[in-house]
């Protein structure tokens, strides 16, 4: 272990993390986020909040229901939060689903489907947006509507080829580790909800899965595409390497263990976390990058592998700082404060939001995803290092 950082050091971060939340990004998406005219989340826009398109990204309704219900269930119940959360659940609740119960993925203004249920990552995103609205608000039909989706997410889970993955399809013969990471997680969080064990433990199913198939022990590395059985593949896709899903995903896992969890599992999250940095690290220009070949070649399958999306830095520092809290490594506070470093000279813009994506030197590029703007990745990573270094830490 290195020297620990001193207190006073993690309290200018927990207040740092606590103004970025509430005095840059929340009130953002209150001013320029909530549609009042057409309903939902406006989530198509410009780092100066200007709308470019009233179309409207299901997965992003979802986010968005989650952040403002969990900012009221886990910072404090302000009414407008609350308010924003009942009116993305009423935008959801009428025009978010199909005659069988799927979740669309893209609407118009006016509420008609312009693409059907081309992802389960939607179904995911609304299913953990509806548990944690009916955490704050005690909305019975909230949490049917959740149980609801998961019964046909687990039903779909059973039969690959039944579901789509957009924006990122499934390479032909190989299966992805998205699915699994988002579900493992998202599993567990209406499980408890909900308390139903038999849902929290089909979620510890798909962190086994990660650990067992998508960790090549050989490559020590989680791949983003395995063989069907858990194999490696020796191809393009099959050598694909995302260290912030790989990270995401561990974050996760330290969470459904919680404290008291698996010991020996815990410890091998915690130096897959230090791994998964050393991968991703620009000794050059500094930040995480996006994509890599795990053996070395040019990564030939993911887009734009070499950014530096806002959302890899801001899950490495809840990876980092979970490490740090379950370890007692203060080398993951050291590590914690080189990305924070990095993301803060690089990501804020004056509206209060944070660009989405640089280059490799740092520039603003166009985003090699989905053409969204939505409040997720930095206000869950913000309220979740808040509850760390408060202590108070909560799923």
């Amino acid at each position: 272990m290195t020297t620990p950082l001193p207190t006073a050091q993690l309290d200018d971060w927990l207040e740092t993390y606590r103004r970025t939340l509430l005095d840059d990004v929340v009130p953002f998406w209150l001013r320029h986020g909530i549609d009042r005219a057409h309903g939902g989340l406006c989530n198509v826009m410009d780092d100066a909040g200007r709308v470019t398109s009233h179309d409207k990204y299901l997965w992003s309704q979802g986010r968005a229901l989650w952040t403002f219900s969990a900012l009221a269930n886990r910072i404090e119940r302000r009414p407008e939060w609350l308010e924003a959360a009942h009116h993305l659940f009423r935008y959801l609740e009428q025009h978010g689903r199909d005659e069988r119960g799927y979740w669309m993925y893209r609407l118009d203004a006016e509420g008609n489907v312009l693409e059907r249920d081309t992802s389960l990552y939607v179904d995911g995103f609304v299913m953990t947006g509806l548990a944690e609205y009916a955490r704050a608000t005690g909305n019975a039909a909230a949490l049917r509507l959740a149980l609801d989706t998961y019964d046909r997410v687990a039903d779909r889970l059973r039969r690959p080829g039944s579901y789509g993955t957009a924006p990122h399809p499934i390479p032909p013969g190989l299966k992805p580790h998205g699915i699994d990471m988002i579900f493992s997680f998202f599993f567990d969080h209406l499980g408890r909800t909900a308390d139903r064990a038999d849902i929290r433990e089909h979620g510890l199913t798909l962190v086994h899965s990660i650990l067992r198939d998508f960790y090549r022990p050989e490559k020590d590395a989680i791949l983003e595409f395995v063989t069907p059985d858990g194999r490696f593949a020796d191809t393009p896709e099959g050598r694909t390497c995302v260290p912030g899903h790989g990270l995401e995903a561990l974050w996760f896992i330290l969470s459904i263990l919680g404290e008291s969890g698996d010991r020996e599992t815990i410890r091998t999250c915690v130096r897959l976390i230090r791994r998964h940095l050393d991968l991703a690290w620009d000794d050059v220009h500094g930040g995480l990058r996006l994509a890599l070949d795990i053996d070395g070649k040019e990564p030939l399958f993911w887009k734009k592998a070499d950014s530096k999306p806002w959302w890899v830095q801001v899950e490495a520092l809840v990876a980092t700082a979970l490490a740090w809290r379950r370890s007692g490594d203060a080398g993951f506070l050291e590590w914690h404060d080189r990305i924070r470093t990095y993301a803060y000279a690089h990501y804020p813009v004056p509206t209060g939001e944070w660009t989405q994506w640089l280059d490799r030197e740092g520039r603003k590029m166009e985003s090699a995803a989905l053409p969204v703007k939505d409040p997720f990745h930095l206000p869950r990573a913000l309220m979740t290092l808040i509850g760390i270094f408060s202590g108070k830490s909560r799923k």
